[in-house]
């Protein structure tokens, strides 16, 4: 068996749970194993810890797959891999339509995500080796679920660090268009070939429930919209009116097709612009909403991003606030994994003094049990979202 060994005193985090080894904790490799190969991770004085996938030109030297030392990584194994995944989705979401079926480290399939729609699933995956094993698991696919099509949404700068090329397509079955899932009685067309992802924003699911009840006879305004996630749920909810906000007008398009097919166009506006530059403008136009919901894609990519994600969190969040007459609503997210909660609670409070408004807490979440943590591992913990109240002057 091909073997990497780490430097001493580094195989604790390894230990402790945390699944990956970093290039600069290895002292050598035995075998001269290839890119993707299964190797041995060994301690410095020689102890076996477990079995993992090699990546000679990624910072992530080894992704960690299992601590039996003797198992066998073939397709009985993944199989059963995406088996427990599919029982635990079922069991938190029963008779759902769409879910993530498999979130990388959390689920033992490192760096690779699965999406369900209907029956079509979504691969996607960041690692060489899952990469060379992508038929075992598409046959286990296949076996579990019988979808209708199989396609991969491949095309994201990160695989480079492993030498994959970014690409996207069909690779098995029969995919004819947009896929129709519902959400809390809203029917949503997911376009998972063009659209955002792998089509949709499965992770905020539970937060449009939450706003829901919030919504009714207020104005509300949707910023960064994509197809519609948060806003239609809010017009289904009795808003009195919803304006999205979006950079891409393919999104917008997306985003009124789907308030056709429900019935809510009539409530509908929607704004092609640049969000962070057009939500200053409004408060200087002296708009008003009585709920905004900012959901942005994540502005800090890695760490060396914090300090310029951050600073774009404040402006709109100060932008919102300022948009918003006392009693009304903020509903903001954050899925920069760099940036910690605490943190984040941090911005908002900042951006509250800085527009002068007093809050108080009505709702906080995180990612539903599709998009599972673990405990060791921080990078599987990213998604933030709070609903916040601008208080009355009479609040104490």
């Amino acid at each position: 068996m091909k073997r990497v060994i780490l430097r001493r005193h580094k195989e604790k985090a390894l230990q402790r749970g945390y699944p990956w080894v970093f290039a600069n904790q290895i002292h050598r490799i035995h075998g001269d194993p290839a890119g993707g190969d299964v190797v041995e991770i060994a301690s410095a004085d020689g102890q076996v810890l477990g079995l993992g996938l090699y990546h000679a030109t990624s910072l992530i030297a080894v992704r960690f797959l299992t601590s039996d030392a003797t198992a066998t990584i073939d397709a009985a194994f993944f199989r059963e891999r995406l088996r427990r995944a599919l029982a635990l989705r079922e069991a938190a979401f029963p008779g759902a339509t769409h879910y993530r079926l498999a979130f990388g480290e959390s689920d033992g399939l490192p760096g690779t995500v699965i999406d369900r729609y209907g029956d079509v699933l979504v691969w996607s995956t960041l690692s060489l080796g899952m990469e060379q094993r992508r038929d075992l698991l598409l046959d286990a696919l296949e076996d579990l679920l019988h979808p209708t099509a199989i396609v991969e949404r491949n095309d994201v700068p990160l695989r480079a660090k492993d030498g994959l090329a970014e690409t996207k397509g069909v690779l098995r079955g029969r995919y004819e268009g947009p896929v129709e899932i519902e959400e809390h009685g809203v029917r949503y067309a997911v376009d998972v070939l063009d659209g955002p992802k792998t089509g949709f924003f499965i992770d905020q699911r539970l937060h449009r429930a939450a706003v829901r009840p919030f919504a009714r006879d207020r104005r509300v305004l949707d910023v960064f919209s994509a197809d519609g996630g948060f806003g239609l749920q809010c017009a289904a909810a009795g808003a009195a009116s919803v304006h999205l906000l979006d950079v891409s007008q393919a999104a917008l398009d997306r985003a009124v097709a789907n308030a056709t097919r429900n019935g809510l166009a009539d409530r509908l506006t929607t704004e092609q612009a640049d969000a962070l530059d057009r939500l200053g403008r409004l408060v200087e136009e002296g708009a008003s909403y009585d709920f905004v919901i900012l959901d942005p894609p994540a502005f800090a990519k890695s760490r060396r991003h914090v300090e310029e994600a951050t600073r774009a969190y404040q402006r709109i969040n100060i932008s919102a606030l300022q948009l918003l007459p006392p009693g009304g609503l903020l509903a903001t997210a954050s899925c920069s994994q760099a940036i910690g909660e605490g943190d984040f609670v941090k911005i908002i409070q900042y951006s509250a003094r800085k527009a002068g408004a007093r809050l108080r807490l009505l709702y906080r979440g995180t990612q539903p049990p599709d998009h599972p943590v673990l405990d060791t591992m921080p990078e599987t913990h990213y998604l933030k979202f709070y609903l916040f109240q601008k208080l009355y002057d009479e609040v104490p």
